[in-house]
């Protein structure tokens, strides 16, 4: 038996996954008609055979049922030597296949297989407050950032790292952009000079356009640029938004300067975090222009800000809505999820 133990079971533990799976399985299925054989009247059919054999390799032991004769006791002694060490081998390999999981997941070395994600290239402080912000609600909105770090720079169920250059074209493909339901493209913090910073995240929004045409996908891509002037540089490559970090800041500033607490609104109205945030909400059939609009709006407990990018709109509330209108609305997150959450 000593033999038998520091012989086989070295072996056993160095097979493959598939070879050791229909291994357990063989033992299993033999084990269980074989003590039936045994013993038809303890173990009336091969079922209660099994109910016999897994009770005693995995070491519970009910008791219920057990062998009485002197072949099915010697037979149980073997399963004693023999299955139970098998048992114990095929939880060890299950045991290191998660912990190789968790390692795998943690060095964002496995793809991402999910739809309406958000993708996050790029990391940092701003890449860190953002998915700070999706997190937020209770949408359970799903994350991946990509980025040429070692390991997940951020641990969160909800949280995907893929371990990549942002700009190669195998760290988008294994990030899943192309059913991703917005690409965020960060400018790297860590290059000083905003020239070429504001390139590398164009050689990154081209590398998103090129594998766009390839998948014959519309990619919704926004960028993070630190120089107003340097988006005429993206004219070639497809950038649905632009964020100008340097810019915004500057302008907020300037504005709380003059118009001291500004900034506090900025910040509530930019935040899931705070009570009131901007929504986007499906314009009402019943509604013909934006003052049907407005005054809806109004009795539900939200104001209407804009179309689109268009913040004159509620000086032309007489206007036809087109059917294009993309419509944003200011209101806390409890009335948003009353009246369009459902909608959705």
């Amino acid at each position: 038996m000593i033999w038998f133990l520091t012989r086989v079971y070295p072996k056993i533990n160095q097979t493959n996954n598939l070879r050791l799976f229909l291994l357990v399985i063989g033992v299993l299925v033999f084990s269980s008609f074989f003590i039936h054989f045994l013993e038809p009247e303890t173990f009336p059919n091969a079922f209660e055979g099994l109910w016999w054999v897994m009770t005693t390799i995995t070491t519970v032991g009910y008791g219920d049922v057990s062998p009485t004769t002197t072949e099915g006791k010697i037979f149980a002694m073997f399963l004693f030597a023999v299955g139970i060490g098998l048992m114990g081998v095929v939880i060890g390999k299950v045991v290191n296949l998660f912990s190789l999981y968790r390692l795998l997941k943690e060095e964002g070395k496995l793809p991402f297989t999910k739809s309406g994600h958000y993708v996050l290239l790029g990391w940092g402080e701003r890449t860190k407050s953002t998915v700070k912000e999706l997190l937020n609600d209770n949408e359970k909105r799903e994350v991946v950032i990509v980025a040429d770090l070692s390991q997940t720079p951020f641990k969160n169920d909800n949280v995907t790292f893929i371990q990549g250059n942002p700009e190669d074209k195998e760290a988008l493909i294994d990030a899943n952009v192309a059913k991703a339901s917005s690409v965020l493209v960060f400018s790297d913090d860590r290059i000083q000079d905003s020239s070429l910073a504001d390139g590398k995240s164009l050689l990154i929004a081209s590398s998103i356009e090129k594998l766009s045409i390839e998948l014959e996908v519309n990619i919704y891509t926004i960028v993070e640029v630190q120089k107003e002037k340097h988006i005429d540089n993206f004219k070639h490559s497809k950038v649905d938004e632009f964020v100008i970090s340097d810019e915004t800041f500057s302008r907020i500033m300037a504005k709380a300067s003059r118009y001291h607490g500004s900034s506090k609104i900025y910040t509530s109205l930019t935040s899931d975090m705070e009570g009131e945030t901007i929504y986007q909400v499906n314009p009402d059939p019943q509604w013909d222009t934006y003052k049907d609009a407005f005054l809806s709006l109004l009795e539900k407990g939200a104001t209407l800000l804009a179309d689109r990018n268009d913040l004159s709109i509620n000086q032309r509330l007489n206007e036809k809505i087109p059917e294009d209108a993309e419509l944003f609305v200011v209101c806390s997150v409890d009335t948003y999820n009353q009246h369009w959450k459902k909608a959705e």
